[in-house]
C-alpha cells in the first residue's frame, strides 16, 4: 500500500469497510462501538397522536354493537379526549395523559369485523396507559382499554370514585405511576386475562406493587 493512513491500511489488509475498520481499531483500544443497524434501532421516534376522523361512526358501531359496551361509559371517555377514531384505519384510538392533561400515550385497536389489530402507537410512554383517577381508594388493573370499559360497563355503579388502568400490555409500569402519583389509593385489584401472559403478568404486577409500598 503506498499512502494512506492506518485505517486504510486495516481495510486493505484485513478487507474491511471504512466503518469496520474504525472499530476494530477502536476496539483494540478498550473502546466499545455500536454498529451504525443498533444505533437507527435505538432512535425514538417521537410521540404524535393519529389524525382524528370527523366522525365516530365505526368506533362507535364496534364499541356499542360488537363489544356490547355502555353508552353512557364510552361517551364519558369521548367527551373526555380520551377516545377517537382515527382518520387513516379508523381504530379506536384511547389516549393516555399526563398529570399535567398532555397526551403521553395512545393505543389503537382495530374496528373492521376482520381485523384484531392493536398496538400502542411508537413513542407512547408506558407509564400513562389509558386511565381514569377517581377519589375512593380502589385502582383496577386491566391489559387492554376495551377490558376496562367491558368491567365498567358490567359495574356502572358509581364507577367514577374509582380508578382504572389499562396497562396496553401486562407489565406494570402504568399501575405503579397511578400508585405514585395518587396516595389516596391503597387498593389494587388485578383484572388480567387468564391465560398464560396474564397469569404470569399478575403476579409480576403483584410483585411490583407489594415491593413499590404498602398496599
Amino acid at each position: 500500500m503506498e499512502g494512506g493512513d492506518i485505517i486504510d491500511f486495516v481495510r486493505d489488509f484485513y478487507n474491511l469497510t471504512f466503518s469496520e475498520a474504525v472499530e476494530l481499531l477502536l476496539s483494540e483500544q478498550g473502546i466499545s462501538v455500536l454498529p451504525e443497524q443498533t444505533i437507527h434501532q435505538k432512535e425514538k421516534k417521537p410521540f404524535a397522536l393519529p389524525q382524528a376522523n370527523p366522525d365516530m361512526r365505526r368506533v362507535y358501531a364496534y364499541l356499542l354493537k360488537r363489544r356490547f359496551l355502555d353508552r353512557e361509559v364510552v361517551q364519558f371517555f369521548t367527551h373526555a379526549g380520551l377516545l377517537y377514531e382515527d382518520r387513516e384505519f379508523h381504530n379506536a384510538v384511547f389516549v393516555g395523559l399526563d398529570e399535567n392533561g398532555v397526551p403521553r400515550h395512545a393505543h389503537k385497536r382495530g374496528t373492521y369485523s376482520e381485523s384484531g389489530y392493536k398496538g400502542n402507537v411508537e413513542g407512547s410512554e408506558p407509564e400513562y396507559s389509558f386511565h381514569h383517577i377517581g377519589t375512593g381508594n380502589r385502582l383496577y388493573v386491566f391489559e387492554a382499554p376495551v377490558d376496562m370499559l367491558s368491567y365498567i360497563s358490567l359495574h356502572k355503579a358509581n364507577w367514577r370514585e374509582h380508578s382504572y388502568v389499562a396497562l396496553c400490555s401486562v407489565a406494570p409500569h402504568g399501575a405503579l405511576h397511578i400508585l405514585k402519583t395518587n396516595p389516596h389509593i391503597d387498593t389494587v385489584i388485578t383484572c388480567l386475562d387468564h391465560d398464560g401472559a396474564g397469569i404470569e403478568g399478575n403476579h409480576r404486577i403483584k410483585e411490583a406493587v407489594l415491593e413499590a409500598g404498602d398496599y
